[in-house]
């Protein structure tokens, strides 16, 4: 009875299993923590996420969204990216100690950072190290001087913050950063107490000289962005195994390992689920380019115009127009013979 017991229960965990893979997570999974909407393959709970890869697995705690625990997310897209916050870093001036760190580090599991992604330093006499630990160790920085405060209108070039590209490698499993400064701050310190480094989308910082060397608004973390995939397989080897649903196809990740999909042309939602893809009605949703005079018909993954009859389609303007009605050929031979018969009666009345 034991070992039947425990054969259903392998059976059940097998069938559970297969359901995920092919894009069907549990009916009562939570949809939603806070504003962020959870899709599939990012879940709450097991079974509500891809099986096998903890870094789409979420929790929720007050309202708020964290993937690996310490990173709140803000919103996810089925292209294979989600937009997080990370901290920052610190090292400050102080009197007694001279310096005062507050590094960090933080593991990304089987995600990975953007390149849309710049490592940035705010702070004078100072420099800041990205390191990554992995099968291939790498390392990265800037560094940026400055002995007063720079003109109010200064850029993020090297005086007074500085900022880098970065490219790490997808072994990564720690990052660490840390801002470090030069031994004597005293020149700088009544209006740069701290230095800070941090990652951060590009695009969503504008250095300030003025409030930044200050405090940095006392701002404490920085959005980025995250690139994920499903597995370490391409399209081509998962041929009849990937998890794209209905109406989507599978492309290879960017990033140089796994796959995502999308939903085909004329067809929106989510392509993680076995019928996430549905049908778009341009017609209703104003996505078509019929004009006025034509009448827009949905179809299945797609649209038409159509004319009313006695009119066709300008396929350049999308618009109706008349169809030019050819005259019956029997028309001119009826003319013409009427014109003969004319002339004959008249020559016989004038004989």
């Amino acid at each position: 009875m034991k070992v039947h017991s425990l054969s259903l229960m392998a059976i059940f965990f097998s069938l559970a299993y297969m359901q995920l893979v092919k894009g069907k997570p549990r009916h009562d999974c939570q949809s939603r923590c806070g504003n962020v909407t959870i899709d599939y393959p990012f879940g709450i709970s097991t079974g509500c996420y891809y099986p096998g890869d903890d870094s789409f697995n979420i929790t929720c705690e007050e309202g708020k969204p964290n993937v690996l625990r310490n990173i709140e997310v803000i919103n996810f897209n089925h292209s294979g990216q989600l937009r997080g916050l990370l901290p920052r870093s610190t090292v400050c001036y102080d009197e007694l100690t001279n310096n005062e760190f507050e590094s960090l580090w933080f593991r990304l599991d089987n995600l990975s950072f953007s390149p849309n992604n710049k490592f940035t330093l705010v702070g004078c006499n100072a420099w800041a190290l990205l390191s990554t630990f992995g099968l291939q160790n790498y390392s990265t920085g800037c560094m940026s001087l400055c002995d007063s405060p720079p003109p109010p209108n200064s850029k993020c070039n090297g005086v007074g913050c500085c900022r880098t590209e970065v490219s790490i490698p997808l072994d990564s499993h720690r990052i660490e950063t840390q801002p470090t400064r030069f031994e004597n701050m005293t020149s700088v310190k009544h209006f740069n107490p701290c230095s800070y480094a941090f990652f951060v989308e590009d695009g969503m910082f504008n250095f300030s000289s003025l409030e930044d060397l200050k405090n940095l608004r006392n701002v404490t973390r920085f959005p980025v962005l995250l690139d994920w995939s499903i597995g370490n397989q391409t399209c081509e080897q998962v041929v009849g195994r990937n998890i794209c649903g209905g109406n989507s196809t599978c492309f290879d990740s960017s990033r140089g390992k796994g796959y995502n999909c999308k939903c085909l042309d004329g067809f929106d939602g989510n392509p993680y689920l076995s019928d996430g893809c549905q049908d778009i009605n341009e017609c209703t949703t104003r996505r078509h380019n019929c004009s006025d005079t034509s009448t827009c018909e949905n179809t299945l993954g797609s649209f038409h115009c159509e004319c009313p009859s006695g009119y066709e389609l300008n396929t350049t303007t999308m618009s109706c127009t008349d169809t030019p009605k050819e005259e019956p050929k029997y028309l001119g031979w009826t003319t013409v013979l009427l014109g003969k018969l004319s002339s004959l009666v008249f020559d016989s009345f004038v004989f």
